[in-house]
């Protein structure tokens, strides 16, 4: 019996640049989303919002950071666009 491949995170250095750049218990709550949207890969943001290439991403407020991602499910992927703090 085979199990399909989980998704796999994929997003552009300056998002990790900014996890690094967290607190710690910033960056483990950033984490821990990330984490569930590996298992949760249709999971819904807080909103949407529309991309420069016409697209829609989600967005989730996770403590005082807001996550950009979509799903790319043809190729089983979760596309982090963006991580920005909360003004």
């Amino acid at each position: 019996m085979s199990f399909p491949r989980p998704y796999e995170v994929v997003a552009p250095l300056t998002v990790f640049e900014v996890l690094r750049s967290m607190r710690r218990p910033d960056r483990r709550r950033v984490e821990d989303f990330i984490q569930r949207l590996v298992r949760q890969p249709s999971l819904s943001g807080d909103f949407e919002a529309p991309a420069e290439d016409g697209s829609v991403h989600q967005v989730k407020m996770v403590g005082d950071w807001l996550v950009s991602y979509w799903a790319d499910h043809a190729v089983r992927e979760i596309r982090l666009s963006a991580i920005e703090r909360i003004e």
